[in-house]
């Protein structure tokens, strides 16, 4: 009895090499070829020059109605003295040092009709580094009402079809903040891949 049960013991321990069976080394490999390849980087289009429209028509959601072609103009870059002529630093202390833009975007209404007639269009416009993340922000006062900054936005009553308005808005770099590249205009991007895909003008300040 006693010889029959180290018999069956010794079927059950393998052929005592000291290897493991192969069932292991396929779940090891089945492990590696599950791991997610990384996502392939989403390179910036072709940069629009100051002047040159947008592709195609974008409807504004803070408009409610109309579809406008959307041109960046211009950039104007400010000085630390009109960061504070436009008390932007007393109104956030993180923006002391940092770099004012003003930010200038031309709008014709192709289509449509704006229920919003006075909507702040530039809101979609955003300033971004070589990666897509924000290199500036329109802060909490973003009027511009210092001293050769954005003009005071004037009244209107209603949009026309082919009527043309250029909006000014400024941004501000922090002191630490990176290079901007790129002015990019969207009406529903939400990611730095989705801007890197649709509008932006190459950054260029005068």
């Amino acid at each position: 009895m006693t010889t029959a049960l180290g018999i069956a013991l010794t079927a059950c321990g393998g052929n005592g090499s000291g290897k493991e069976s192969g069932a292991p080394e396929e779940g090891a490999t089945k492990s590696e070829s599950s791991k997610a390849t990384p996502a392939a980087r989403v390179e910036w289009s072709p940069a629009l020059t100051m002047g040159q429209p947008a592709p195609g028509l974008y409807e504004p959601k803070n408009s409610e109605g109309g579809k406008f072609q959307v041109t960046a103009t211009k950039i104007v870059k400010g000085t630390r003295k009109q960061l504070e002529e436009g008390h932007y630093v007393d109104a956030d202390r993180n923006l002391e040092g940092g770099t004012p833009y003003y930010v200038y975007v031309t709008y014709t209404l192709k289509e449509g009709k704006p229920s919003v007639v006075n909507s702040d269009l530039n809101a979609q416009a955003v300033v971004l580094d070589e990666n897509g993340e924000p290199a500036a922000e329109r802060p909490v006062i973003h009027s511009g009402f210092d001293e050769g900054g954005c003009p005071v936005d004037k009244v209107y009553m209603s949009w026309d079809i082919g009527e043309q308005r250029t909006m000014c808005s400024i941004y501000i770099a922090k002191a630490n903040a990176k290079q901007p590249a790129r002015l990019a205009w969207s009406a529903d991007a939400t990611t730095a891949d989705d801007y890197k895909k649709g509008a932006s003008w190459g950054w260029t300040t005068r």
